[in-house]
């Protein structure tokens, strides 16, 4: 049976309550999957999520979206921002108070909570380091030309968060000693590609949203464009006049890069079976399937037709395999 609580009566206590706030907002889909493991693993998981949340959100929401002078004259202290935000994911760690409390990106409740959760596990900072490598790439604005750069970004942006889920699947809790995981190998070998595979398809899920935005928010290499012969100009204009046939050609290229890492995915993701529970393997699954359902309605009928049913296909996948939170 799963243990998800519905998150607006979730019975977690200070500081959880904050930071499941934080990660309720967006109700995302590894939210809603991690929201059925135990309440001691919600709570890793809350902390975790709303630590990254906090500095992603400044990042993504607040500097990028910035006009080019503020964000010129901004740089620089958004890049002590993520160093500050780091020194304090390192402090937790260690079980230590909180070093900047009152200028560091995480608010005391989310500290204090990472500090009760990482803070007692063996799963080192890794995770929360290469986020903050992807962060720098975005505040110094690199640019991403070939797909081995998109590979690069995806390690901090996508993969290391989804290893922290998989570190918890198989984590299990004693209250002496805290949080361990008998996972032989490191959690990112089993999360990598999977998460990849994930990320691919959330970009073309939500392409048609992100594209209203600035250029820079579009995750897609300039090499990806270039074979499917279009521009980000003519990608906004062929969404906004209802031309989805024009993205038909690059949605099939981006797919069949997604399908790649699909495999290798399955595969390592198979191998956490043996230390998985019940539960833990059926949330695995339905966590994966909402996206290997999405990739295959793009397959299946192109991306173009995916684009023209949209909403009513991520409405459809997402309730069939992870219905809203709730007592079940």
């Amino acid at each position: 049976m799963s243990h998800s609580l519905p998150p607006e009566n979730a019975v977690l206590g200070a500081p959880f309550n904050a930071c499941n706030e934080l990660a309720a907002a967006k109700n995302a889909n590894l939210y809603r999957a991690a929201m059925r493991l135990s309440p001691e693993r919600q709570r890793f998981f809350l902390a975790s999520y709303a630590s990254m949340r906090v500095i992603d959100d400044i990042v993504d929401d607040g500097f990028l979206e910035l006009p080019d002078a503020e964000r010129d004259a901004q740089r620089e202290t958004v890049i002590e921002t993520i160093n500050q935000w780091q020194a304090q994911i390192i402090s937790a760690k260690a079980g230590a108070k909180n070093p900047l409390p009152e200028t560091g990106p995480l608010s005391g409740d989310v500290y204090e909570a990472l500090r009760l959760t990482l803070g007692r596990s063996d799963l080192a900072t890794d995770p929360w380091i290469e986020l903050a490598d992807a962060l720098h790439r975005d505040v110094a604005e690199e640019p991403m030309d070939e797909w081995d750069d998109f590979i690069a970004y995806c390690e901090g942006a996508t993969a290391a968060p989804a290893s922290i889920f998989v570190y918890l699947l198989s984590a299990r809790f004693d209250p002496e000693i805290g949080y361990t995981s008998p996972l032989t190998n490191p959690p990112i070998y089993h999360a990598r590609d999977m998460a990849i595979f994930c990320y691919i398809i959330h970009i073309l899920r939500d392409l048609p949203d992100d594209i209203k935005g600035p250029d820079r928010l579009v995750t897609i290499p300039s090499e990806m464009l270039i074979a499917a012969d279009i521009t980000l100009g003519e990608i906004r204009n062929a969404i906004g006049q209802g031309k989805y046939e024009e993205l038909d050609y690059l949605g099939k290229i981006m797919l069949e890069h997604a399908w790649e890492h699909f495999e290798t995915g399955q595969a390592r993701s198979g191998e956490l079976l043996s230390v998985l529970d019940t539960d833990e393997a059926d949330t695995l699954s339905r966590l994966f399937t909402v996206y290997i359902e999405l990739g295959g309605a793009m397959m299946e009928n192109g991306y173009a037709n995916f684009l023209k049913d949209r909403k009513s296909i991520m409405e459809t996948t997402a309730q069939n395999s992870l219905p809203d939170v709730s007592n079940d």
